[in-house]
């Protein structure tokens, strides 16, 4: 079992170091590109209040038109997640990660020591 999880969580480690390195050196690069471009400016760029309130707008367009396509779940969607719910089960106990449960309870020795 520990042949199969171990190169697997060293795997997603190594995509976590790898991933995190990538986003500070492109964090660098945007901040030398925009370093280069204010320097061309001579001053910052301002951003008109309008184009916030425009995106904040857009964005609150696009939340609402998703939310409202959102429908609950019907009958196939739980006969699915059952059956995708029997399958991993099946698989954690191929591995041995699931431990059988216990049908009989020890008894209880309440007499006096």
């Amino acid at each position: 079992m520990f042949e199969v999880i171990i190169p697997l969580y060293a795997s997603f480690l190594a995509l976590c170091v790898f991933v995190f390195m990538q986003g500070q050196a492109l964090s660098r690069q945007i901040k030398e590109v925009s370093s280069v471009i204010t320097e061309k400016l001579g001053e910052e760029v301002k951003v008109p209040s309008s184009f916030m309130d425009e995106l904040k707008e857009s964005l609150e367009d696009l939340v609402h038109d998703t939310i409202s396509t959102m429908q609950p779940p019907n009958a196939a969607d739980h006969v699915m997640g059952a059956i995708a719910q029997m399958i991993q089960m099946k698989a954690m106990q191929k591995f041995g990660m699931v431990q059988p449960a216990i049908t009989e309870t020890p008894p209880v020795d309440n007499s006096p020591a």
